[in-house]
């Protein structure tokens, strides 16, 4: 009984049953080991049942979560191993309240969170063959009953998710529309909360099976489900193949974690079972089980599919009434297939060793590879090992720029290995046209399964070193670098253990991807490169800091922007480096400006401002100068503001950086513009602009245009706003800069709608939201939101003005910017107070109230004298003289003192 080579591997026992209420399936034991009705007892896993009985006791007893991951190559048993810890441990014991039982897996090729989504509709019994109104009302029911009427459309649209199933959708949930990073942190976010709710009403076991096969993104949630969950009755257990966890390396950090290693049954264990499984047969001779111990190395899989064999080739008869008969000749001559992997590692055996170790070096960049970088590697193995010099090879004297005897020696025998390799089906030569890098020879792998075997095959030394090699002969070949190529390069460095270059490598995709826009890659990038930079790279740290941070800003991620420059500004005192300082402070006191925290961010932008006057910085200090001037803008405080540009700009002046002139022109100009002082914001908008353009920062000339276009808008001159916006928006989009866009859009859509154009205001809006969510820029997303409502409002559409109210709302409050909140509750109870009901008219005034108290704690008057306004408008209306009286007073007073503060000589 030799084993043979087979192209088709045998099945993986099946997942164990669904629950307590579906664990008969009729199928061949639901996971055990059976064969025409003969199934054998479990044996040799009485330590991993007793640790999985004492882990659910834990959870029970304790409220505490367990997690559980049982290890081991194919046909061991894992499964198996789970059936009989939920026949012995769930269904076997009487417990109140009763362990309920739900089980997913993941299937080899299966789409994104398979294995979430077929253990979701384990837990609410959604059967395949449904039609989809039942479904979804079976899965609104099970929510309902968990969650009760609690956010019950958000939290049915997030798990929905993971079923591929689509509710209506909620006001806000449209800004998560084009964000998949976005929904995604809130769909996990909700199925934790699900699964600990759920486990309130009676403990939960939940089985994960074939993990190996499963998406990194599933792997990721597991990992953070397990982590995370909090004091619930609740066990985890998932089944997977060691390969998972180097895919994986991280899995199980942070939580209550165990490890099961299932490893083929010891021989005794594997005779038992074998004699189980031929329990029906007379006589089974000892050397037939000897013989099928040696040829399955106590498999549990592979005994069962021998005895199949036996019963396929007339082994044994079956005829019997009761007992069968087994033919020991016939046994022996029967031949075990093995599986693909088993068959691909004999083919990789049968290679020389010089067509081994080319494959090995090409597969350290993938699925392609070069044959210049195996010449490459090759050369300095043999020219500079890594064995004591007196040892290395000589350079052979006739070596010169003609690249002549060395290419001989070394590429000529791996163009012989290549075509070997490509006779024998391993890679595939490409046309020298089509190579990814001009000049070079491109190889690409046949069979992935083939290349992800010889790197598990590869000495892991080794495979570092061909990693690090592989990075720096890329390197050379790549100019004009992107960011997927630098992320490529970094994690060759990071597996060749140079972590230093990894780490600059990712930093430099990061400000790449950071210089378009591609806010998320940016964010990926720069977290993984300050993971491997060291500490004490001071200089490195502090500009990733520095970038990392205005990013995360970026996408409302605030307080870990915080961390950032928090980390900067330590790094800069330990260096002693105070202009650093100056920015991480300047840094800070934006973030707080950004939030309506005022006297902090003054605080920080003082303090910016010394440590700049200090060292005499003065782009620095011009920079903090402009920074506290925008805090006095948005107070309302238009003298303050035009001091502090002033003082700006007349360093700028002498600086002579025009860019920084025409920021500081602008800032001036927005000034007068909030102001009324529309001719002199015009004078100043128009310098800016003019400079702008002189120096080719088109970005600036986009913005520039916006502000003139809301100049002309605010003093109702629309045709020629209209003429201004629709300029920039040519150049934001000749240029690429989809941040430009979205201020452009937004603007279009005020002008529209003053011009009565509902329709096309409403379409630049819709695609302003669209650009802020793809870019994660939340801030800009809730003033697109807001803007929008007010178009619903003027054009009538109550309804949908609420909607967006609330949604700009929801928004605001998760980045945390306190102005744009007070702004978005005035014009959500503005919507409201249109509905002309007693609760919408409680609720309208509540939201009032909360604008009032907002932008009055923020000391945002322009804001909150409108606020003031719009409710005075509501206290007539339902009779309360007055008090509207007294907030037009108030509101009226505001404007009065603005009027003029910002006039010059």
């Amino acid at each position: 009984m030799d084993p043979k080579p087979a192209p088709v591997a045998p099945a993986e026992a099946s997942a164990p049953a669904r629950s307590r209420r579906r664990t008969t399936r009729g199928d061949a034991g639901s996971g055990s080991f059976a064969v025409r009705g003969l199934r054998s007892p479990l044996v040799g896993r009485d330590a991993e049942l007793e640790l999985m009985g004492d882990m659910l006791a834990q959870a029970v007893d304790f409220q505490a979560p367990q997690a559980l991951t049982v290890v081991g190559n194919q046909g061991t048993g894992k499964s198996r191993l789970v059936v009989e810890f939920i026949e012995r441990e769930v269904e076997g014991r009487q417990r109140e309240p009763a362990i309920r039982v739900f089980q997913g897996r993941a299937r080899e090729g299966g789409p994104r969170y398979e294995a979430i989504g077929s253990l979701l509709r384990d837990r609410f019994d959604l059967r395949e063959g449904d039609d989809a109104e039942a479904t979804l009302a079976r899965l609104r029911a099970g929510v309902e009953e968990a969650f009760g009427g609690e956010r019950i459309t958000e939290v049915l649209h997030f798990l929905g998710s993971f079923l591929d199933l689509h509710f209506p959708d909620s006001p806000f949930l449209r800004v998560f529309a084009d964000s998949r990073a976005q929904h995604d942190e809130i769909a996990r976010t909700v199925l934790r909360r699900f699964f600990e709710v759920d486990a309130e009403a009676g403990p939960v076991v939940l089985v994960l099976d074939d993990l190996q096969w499963a998406d990194d993104a599933t792997l990721e949630l597991l990992r953070e489900l397990a982590a995370s969950l909090g004091g619930a009755p609740m066990m985890l257990v998932a089944c997977t193949r060691p390969d998972m966890l180097v895919r994986c390396p991280e899995w199980g950090a942070g939580a209550d974690h165990r490890r099961v290693d299932l490893r083929n049954l010891p021989s005794a264990d594997a005779r038992a079972m074998f004699r189980h499984l031929l329990g029906r047969c007379e006589v089974v001779p000892d050397e037939v089980v000897e013989d099928a111990v040696g040829m399955t190395g106590g498999n549990p899989r592979f005994l069962e599919q021998l005895v199949l064999l036996f019963l396929d080739n007339g082994t044994i008869d079956t005829s019997g009434d009761e007992t069968w008969r087994l033919d020991p000749d016939k046994a022996a001559e029967t031949e075990l297939p093995i599986s693909i992997e088993e068959a691909i590692q004999a083919r990789v055996a049968a290679l020389a060793p010089e067509q081994r170790e080319l494959l090995e070096k090409g597969a350290v960049f993938g699925n392609v590879f070069w044959l210049g970088a195996a010449v490459a590697l090759s050369r300095i193995e043999a020219y500079r090992p890594t064995r004591p010099r007196s040892e290395a090879r000589e350079l052979p004297a006739e070596l010169d720029y003609g690249w002549t005897a060395a290419e001989e020696d070394v590429r000529d025998r791996l163009e012989r290995a290549v075509a070997e390799l490509a006779e024998r089906d391993f890679v595939l030569q490409l046309d020298p046209e089509d190579s990814t890098i001009p000049g070079e020879v491109e190889l690409v792998f046949k069979h992935n399964l083939e290349r992800e075997l010889i790197v598990q095959g590869t000495e892991a030394r080794r495979l570092a070193r061909y990693h690090w090699l592989a990075a720096q002969w890329l390197e050379t070949k790549l100019a004009g670098r992107s960011e997927e190529q630098l992320e490529f390069l970094g994690q060759l460095y990071e597996r060749g253990g140079d972590r230093r270059r990894a780490a600059h490598c990712y930093l430099a995709g990061g400000d790449k991807a950071r210089q378009r826009y591609a806010n998320q890659e940016a964010v990926g990038l720069y977290t993984r490169g300050l993971a491997m930079l060291d500490r004490d790279d001071g200089l490195a740290r502090l500009l990733a800091l520095h970038n990392f941070g205005d990013v995360l800003e970026r996408v409302g991620r605030t307080d870990e922007a915080v961390a950032c420059f928090r980390e900067m500004l330590e790094l800069a005192w330990l260096f002693d480096n105070r202009a650093k300082a100056g920015a991480a402070y300047g840094r800070l006191g934006r973030i707080h400006r950004r939030t309506g925290e005022y006297e902090q961010a003054m605080r920080y932008l003082e303090r910016a401002h010394r440590l700049f006057s200090g060292v005499e910085d003065r782009r620095g200090i011009a920079g903090t100068l402009d920074d506290m001037g925008k805090v006095h803008w948005l107070r309302g405080s238009y003298q303050q503001a035009l001091e502090y540009y002033g003082r700006a700009l007349e360093i700028r002046r002498t600086l002579r950086d025009r860019r920084s002139i025409a920021l500081s022109l602008a800032n001036i100009g927005r000034v007068h513009r909030d102001s009324g002082s529309f001719k002199q914001a015009i004078a100043q908008l128009r310098e800016s602009l003019d400079l702008r353009r002189d120096i080719g920062d088109m970005g600036g000339v986009v913005q520039s245009l916006c502000d003139l276009g809301g100049v002309h808008l605010a003093d109702q001159s629309t045709e020629i706003a209209l003429s201004l916006f629709e300029e920039a928006h040519g150049i934001a989009l000749e240029i690429g800069d989809k941040l430009a866009q979205t201020e452009v859009l937004s603007r279009l859509g005020a002008c529209k709608s003053a011009m009565g154009h509902s329709s096309e205001s409403v379409q630049h809006l819709r695609r302003a939201i669209e650009l802020a969510t793809e870019l994660g820029d939340r801030a800009t997303l809730s003033e697109c939101c807001r803007r929008l409502a007010e178009v619903y409002l003027r054009a009538g559409n109550f309804a949908e003005a609420g909607d967006e109210a609330k949604r700009a709302l929801f928004i605001s409050e998760s980045v945390g910017s306190r102005v744009h909140t007070g702004s978005a509750h005035r014009v959500l109870a503005e919507a409201l107070a249109r509905e002309k009901t007693a609760k919408a008219d409680r609720e309208a005034e509540s939201h009032f109230r909360s604008a009032l108290e907002i932008l009055s704690s923020v000391k945002h008057e322009i804001a909150l004298a409108r606020a003031q306004g719009a409710f005075a408008d509501f206290q007539d209306r339902i009779g309360k003289t007055e008090a509207a009286a007294e907030l037009r007073r108030q509101a009226e007073a505001v404007f009065a003192r603005l009027r003029g503060a910002a006039s010059i000589d």
